[in-house]
């Protein structure tokens, strides 16, 4: 079986995550491209909603809406409105802000905020920060941020491709020959996700979504050969950076195959984050033609997501056919 090695705590297990601002700050958030302005508050506030809020009827003294607990994100138009109001009208406006003691306030593309609402957040201890990003990106970087956080996260051995839009995982002990049978799928025109460390994640309501270890990225081992570059090799239309895992495939030693599953009627099924999904088993002997019944394993999941079980099918019309047959007698 596969060694599957879990990295990252799941939000419906038992354990709590906590995120603070903080957090936001820290190297592994600088796709978030922050920096602090209100030096000398605490940022141990606790972030509960994974959900940012650009409220910006709070300055037309609207806050009915206004949800504290979520971060406030403040783009150059609210910028710009703030800094076009009178000093008193701007400092009432800010008053209004501060008093609901929001999470934090983070203002985009490296904008400086009034220095009314700078002063009035370190008064409130209240994080006030600045990215380089424009208001679509930060929503974009901090939601996938929230996701990587929010999702649990666990590596597999094997080989993820994208067979005609299905993602299959190879799976099967060291040497059985799953990069050699993904080799020569690359060649047929499919595409190669990962080799070897397959980085899964967990996308809801019950997906898994896998894609390459940074360092192996593209990278594939080949006995005899070595490491080599799938990209460099097949070019950029033979590789992709995740896939979902739609089907897994095991390849394991002839001998080791349980003939009394040969017709497949009981769909097995592999377990990765909690997610069951479908699994077959396929038997290694020299001279089967591996690529083409992985190719085939991959049509006939599709078919069978579609209602079409050819196995049942047809145990299904022999067993009619018995009836009839014993009722005529």
């Amino acid at each position: 079986m596969p060694r599957s090695e879990q990295k990252m705590r799941t939000p419906d297990h038992s354990e709590t995550l906590s995120l603070t601002v903080a957090d936001l700050l820290k190297d592994d958030a600088r796709g978030l491209c922050l920096s602090l302005l209100s030096s000398g508050v605490s940022l141990d506030r606790e972030i509960k909603n994974y959900r940012i809020q650009k409220h910006g009827l709070i300055f037309a003294g609207f806050d009915q809406f206004f949800e504290p607990e979520r971060m406030q994100l403040m783009g150059m138009a609210e910028v710009a409105y703030l800094e076009a109001l009178d000093f008193g009208r701007r400092l009432e406006v800010v008053n209004r802000l501060c008093a609901l003691q929001p999470i934090c306030i983070i203002v985009t593309r490296s904008c400086e905020p009034p220095a009314e609402l700078l002063q009035l957040c370190k008064e409130c201890k209240i994080p006030l920060l600045k990215s380089t990003l424009s208001v679509s990106a930060f929503f974009d970087a901090v939601n996938r941020y929230f996701e990587d956080f929010i999702n649990p996260e666990t590596t597999v051995h094997g080989v993820l491709l994208d067979i005609h839009s299905t993602g299959v995982l190879l799976i099967g002990k060291s040497g059985v020959g799953k990069s050699e049978v993904a080799l020569d799928l690359l060649q047929r025109g499919h595409r190669l996700i990962a080799d070897d460390v397959v980085v899964m994640r967990f996308r809801p309501p019950a997906t898994v979504v896998g894609e390459a270890n940074a360092i192996l990225k593209f990278n594939m081992e080949i006995r005899g050969l070595g490491i080599i570059n799938i990209e460099d090799i097949f070019g950029v239309t033979a590789v992709r950076d995740s896939q979902r895992v739609d089907l897994v495939i095991e390849l394991i030693a002839w001998d080791e195959y349980d003939e009394s599953k040969r017709l497949n009627l009981d769909q097995e099924s592999f377990s990765i984050l909690g997610v069951n999904i479908p699994k077959a088993t396929i038997p290694v002997n020299p001279g089967r033609n591996l690529v083409t019944i992985v190719e085939v394993a991959a049509h006939t999941f599709r078919l069978q997501k579609q209602g079409r079980k050819t196995g049942l099918s047809l145990l299904d019309d022999l067993s009619r056919r018995l009836s009839r047959d014993g009722d005529g007698g």
